[in-house]
């Protein structure tokens, strides 16, 4: 699901400020996001965004130098939205529970990360050599903000990084492999997989709110 608050911020990046009111720009972007999780960057083309936005092509001009810089922008709002939903999570946890926790909200909400968009952008780097370096730069960072966050909560080297890597490519090969599993299920497992990801038992009490709370406000939209 596209953030549309951070999609315009993307947008207004390098555009005149008497063009910003408009949201073109954003419209153009908007549409493209759309194009590229659903069928690859290949079917992002200036003549299609063009004929269903319903403009002219010459409109695409006024708000982008060319191709490239659209695609650019989908970029940006794929590490900005996706590896920083993951980051800043990890950067922010004030505890081991509270980290995993919201990690697992994390890849609950699709309004924080979009999986749909890193599987497009990781199908996208099978055939491009700098799309791929980027990705690589992504999971790197990722992963160091989760043996950061392990590192913090007392794990040392090397247990700190492995589960980093446990914990994230777990969850990325969840996605990759587009497990159908209903939410109730997701978080019967919940204890489980704090047990597994961190070698401790969770609190009860805590497991509950946290299913509770997922229950309440995901339980209406699919897993």
């Amino acid at each position: 699901m596209a953030d549309t608050q951070l999609l315009k911020e993307v947008a207004k990046r390098g555009v005149a400020v008497n063009q910003r009111i408009q949201l073109q720009r954003f419209d153009w972007l908007r549409q493209a996001l759309q194009i590229f999780i659903a069928e690859g960057i290949e079917a992002v083309r200036v003549t299609r965004l063009a004929d269903e936005l319903s403009v002219t092509r010459g409109s695409f001009y006024w708000h982008f130098e060319n191709r490239e810089d659209l695609i650019e922008a989908l970029v940006s709002y794929w590490r900005d939205k996706n590896t920083e939903a993951i980051t800043s999570t990890m950067d922010n946890a004030t505890s081991l529970s509270s980290g995993i926790f919201c990690f697992f909200e994390t890849c609950i909400d699709d309004r924080r990360f979009d999986p749909r968009l890193d599987l497009a952008v990781r199908e996208w780097a099978r055939r491009s050599v700098d799309i791929r370096s980027l990705v690589d730069q992504a999971d790197e960072t990722r992963i160091e903000s989760f043996r950061s966050f392990f590192a913090r909560c007392g794990y040392p080297m090397p247990e700190a990084l492995i589960r980093a890597r446990t914990i994230y490519f777990s969850q990325i090969g969840f996605y990759a492999l587009d497990v159908q599993e209903p939410l109730e299920t997701r978080i019967r497992y919940t204890a489980t997989y704090f047990k597994c990801f961190t070698g401790q038992e969770p609190d009860p009490a805590e497991v509950e709110q946290f299913n509770n709370k997922m229950r309440l406000h995901y339980g209406s939209q699919p897993a």
